[in-house]
């Protein structure tokens, strides 16, 4: 898979990206992106991001550098130079992203609509029991309806969507 990185300098307004990395502007701080539970090397972050779903912070201030607006992922930082030049700013990016999953909020978003319709249809939703239970440890697999709506394979990912998805629906 192919990731497309648009960066903003001063005086460009391309947003053509799968992740768009604005530049511009005097940086607020500098700080560590931890995208993933892993530290970027190749970006450095100037400043917070103050729409979207928050999916990297950074690491001394705490504060969302980075996150998923209209399925794009938006980073307020600067790529360093070298790191773009030598390809590794693209291989950085799109194995954090490939492990956070953008996936999360296509899940989310999924999962929301069928637990809004079975709390509405029977005022509790056995979908997201059976995210929790699976989550938890209580059953070893998910039913194939539930895994095919969730198309998350490991447990961590889960985890995520569901405490996103309940932070939402309820």
């Amino acid at each position: 898979m192919a990731l497309k990185i648009a960066i903003l300098r001063e005086g460009g307004s391309s947003e053509d990206g799968d992740v768009v990395i604005d530049a511009r502007g005097a940086p607020q701080f500098y700080d560590v992106i931890i995208l993933s539970g892993r530290e970027l090397k190749s970006v450095i972050a100037t400043g917070a991001v103050s729409n979207g779903v928050p999916i990297g912070i950074g690491k001394h201030t705490k504060k969302p550098v980075a996150a998923v607006v209209g399925g794009k992922v938006y980073i307020r930082g600067i790529p360093l130079t070298l790191y773009e030049e030598a390809g590794i700013l693209q291989r950085e990016l799109l194995e954090a992203l490939h492990k956070t999953g953008v996936d999360v909020d296509v899940a989310v978003r999924r999962l929301k609509e069928i637990v809004i319709a079975e709390r509405r249809k029977s005022g509790r939703s056995q979908t997201l029991s059976l995210i929790h239970q699976y989550i938890t440890g209580q059953i070893e697999s998910l039913p194939p309806h539930v895994a095919d709506a969730v198309e998350v394979s490991d447990r961590e990912t889960l985890r995520r969507v569901f405490e996103r998805l309940v932070e939402e629906v309820y």
